[in-house]
């Protein structure tokens, strides 16, 4: 049982904490926002009076020395192993954004300090919440479609303009984030690859209950450091294998847009969030459509935030939040860029 008021602390609280974390955790009476970092003064400042904050530190590490219980990291990926390994050190529960880490050795150090400090450490794959991916998993782990066969996975996100140059616009927030964090691969990981798809990866693999142990990638440009679109050929733990893609839009709209379709030996699922279309077919041809309520495809930005705060009560992490699921984006992400680079198939 975890204490009856949640102290928590966000990091480099900037652009997304403003328009996500720290909106939740400012609602909830079970939490005491105790301090935020940010390295401009102003800006920290700004930030804590906003949303009712006790404290602005312009050094986060400054901001660990408050006695907290729950630490998000909202920083870009280069920093998340000192901040990450920081927080946890200093006795708190850990939600981090995605791209959880630049390399699989930085994921390991952040998952290995959970476990030496024996606290929980979460990533950011909100799509875990969301109804239509949740129905899929539930009909996988029910056995209805028996074995994986073959997955397609589309994604489409209107991140264009941040991955070449443009303002995010403060995601709803309060201005807007650096350019680098999406532009300078030694901040941000990559490109599309990193930025977006690391959501496509965690899901995929979370909805399935299987990991990618190979992959055949192509990323546009060729060659480049930031890439705008991939194209991937994936081979499952089960023995199935997958197509996917993820491409950086124009500005049309700013809900991404998923198309998967998953086919096993006794059923399939196709799941179009534009559409709002979950549907399930059995191999008899026999159809199955859940509830609107079911099928909804939208996105529950705020809901690892909350689950932040359960699992600082005392809740067991969400397996589609696990920094164990993250390592395995990150290997896979890591074996994306290598096989783009050499046009070979590679293993994760």
């Amino acid at each position: 049982m975890g204490p009856a008021r949640v102290r928590v602390g966000v990091l480099s609280a900037g652009a997304w904490s403003e328009s996500t974390h720290l909106p939740v955790l400012a609602s909830r009476p079970d939490v005491e926002l105790v301090v935020v970092s940010r390295p401009d003064k102003e800006l920290a400042e700004a930030a804590a009076g906003r949303f009712g904050a006790g404290h602005a530190e312009t050094d986060w590490r400054a901001a660990l020395d408050h006695e907290l219980d729950a630490v998000i990291v909202s920083s870009p990926p280069s920093v998340h192993r000192q901040q990450v390994i920081g927080a946890l050190r200093s006795g708190a529960s850990v939600l981090v954004e995605k791209p959880f880490a630049l390399t699989s050795s930085d994921a390991l150090a952040m998952t290995a300090s959970a476990v030496d400090n024996d606290r929980s450490l979460l990533v950011a794959f909100g799509w875990s919440a969301t109804p239509a991916f949740r129905t899929a998993r539930e009909l996988i782990r029910s056995g209805r479609l028996g074995r994986i066969e073959h997955v397609m996975m589309h994604l489409a996100v209107n991140t264009r303009r941040l991955l070449t140059g443009g303002d995010d616009g403060g995601w709803g927030g309060a201005g807007g984030s650096d350019p680098a964090t999406y532009t300078d691969p030694d901040v941000s990981g990559g490109g599309t690859a990193a930025v977006s798809m690391s959501h496509q990866l965690g899901l995929l693999m979370w909805v399935l209950g299987e990991r990618i142990d190979q992959v055949y990638a192509q990323t546009w440009p060729p060659a480049a450091r930031v890439d705008l679109h991939d194209a991937v050929l994936a081979s499952f733990s089960g023995g199935g294998s997958g197509v996917l893609s993820c491409v950086s839009t124009h500005p049309d709209s700013v809900v991404p847009m998923w198309h998967l379709a998953i086919h096993g030996e006794q059923g399939q699922i196709w799941i179009d969030t534009a559409l709002g279309v979950v549907r399930y077919v059995r191999a008899d041809g026999n159809r199955w459509e859940p509830s609107r309520e079911e099928a909804d495809g939208s996105y529950a930005a705020g809901w690892p935030t909350h689950a932040l705060v359960e699992v600082a009560h005392g809740a067991a992490v969400p397996a589609g939040l696990s920094a164990d699921l993250a390592v395995d984006v990150v290997r896979v992400t890591e074996a994306i860029y290598r096989s783009a680079g050499n046009g070979r198939p590679e293993s994760v």
